[in-house]
């Protein structure tokens, strides 16, 4: 299959290497510094079980005719990398990997809805420099239909996606996205301190805090009228809300360290934007919480919080302490 990965930083250019050793003709899209050292000296992929150096096509601007466009650019960065897909590519299935709830909506609104098909990306990997990225262990893609409209081209994606990760499909996309979403609530936690993410869960405070971001947006989620599925995550997550934060904390805290490597460097995709100097996304991630929370006047005081200190800290790249991130929040 004829793929371009659009916006191919860490995970793009993951599954972009994985799916060029699957016999696909793949063309990453990316910065230009990536891009030339792809050229260069290929990309080297780092995982578990070594570096490996993939040779693929990489560009800076679209070519060719593809069947599918893997858009793996930031939330905020939809609406303008569709208008630039529908100048190039009037056909083309655009599959949505953003964190957030509404990138479907916003990519269907430039390219139709007959057009986008919805992947949740469950899956960690690094930027290390232009042409060097690194994959985690583990993850898992669940894949959708956002609007009926696009059904017909959902198992075309899932065939052509099985071959990165575990894929599943999935009926309700949208509590889908809204089950990945109270995870990505922590993201701002290792961004705002300069920690790893491993770091960061395992603090006493920060840990204390990351449960109650999520135990708020389950709850304002749930108020607001939001699905969020029947998966074992979400399962979980509404169990984090019943239970007594000191026994929800001592339950799943150690869970969010656990998921990093020891001795892992990685702080999620908020912090590797903040360390290139890109724009936040925390609008479309805390700020997610808040607007729904202010649709039913209902104060989310953690995550208004995370909101304003993490935007504060890409305007002023000024790094917080964990007692100044959580200073006089409710813990």
């Amino acid at each position: 299959m004829r793929v371009i990965v659009f916006g191919a930083g860490a995970i793009g250019s993951v599954i972009g290497a994985r799916l060029h050793e699957q016999g696909h003709s793949i063309t990453l899209v990316g910065r230009p510094a990536h891009v030339e050292a792809i050229q260069a000296r290929g990309l080297q992929l780092r995982t578990a079980s070594g570096l490996r150096i993939v040779h693929l096509s990489a560009a800076a601007s679209f070519g060719g005719g593809p069947e599918v466009v893997l858009l793996s650019v930031k939330s905020q960065d939809v609406v303008k990398a569709c208008r630039e897909i529908t100048a190039n590519f009037s056909a083309a299935t655009i599959v949505t990997m953003q964190n957030g709830v509404r990138c479907d909506e916003e990519a269907a609104g430039v390219v139709g809805r007959d057009r986008v098909v919805g992947c949740v990306l469950y899956m960690s990997a690094t930027y290390l420099e232009p042409g060097i990225v690194e994959q985690l262990p583990g993850g898992r893609l669940e894949i959708g239909a956002p609007f009926p409209e696009s059904r017909s081209r959902v198992e075309a994606v899932a065939e052509l996606l099985a071959g990165v990760l575990p894929t599943v499909l999935v009926s309700d996309l949208a509590a889908a996205r809204w089950a990945k979403l109270m995870g990505n609530l922590t993201n701002v936690i290792p961004t705002a301190t300069g920690l790893s993410a491993r770091q960061a869960f395992r603090h006493p405070l920060l840990s204390r805090l990351a449960m109650a971001a999520i135990r708020e947006g389950v709850r304002t989620a749930q108020l607001s009228g939001q699905r969020l599925g029947q998966s074992q995550r979400a399962r979980r997550l509404r169990l984090m809300t019943i239970l007594p934060l000191p026994l929800s904390h001592r339950l799943f805290a150690g869970g969010l360290a656990r998921i990093f490597p020891k001795d892992s460097a990685f702080g999620g995709s908020t912090q590797q934007s903040f360390l290139r100097g890109s724009s936040s996304e925390l609008d479309y991630l805390n700020g997610e919480v808040v607007r729904a929370g202010r649709r039913i006047d209902r104060p989310t005081p953690i995550n208004t919080a995370l909101l304003e200190r993490g935007q504060a800290v890409f305007t002023t790249r000024r790094l917080l302490t964990p007692e100044q991130l959580a200073a006089d929040l409710p813990l």
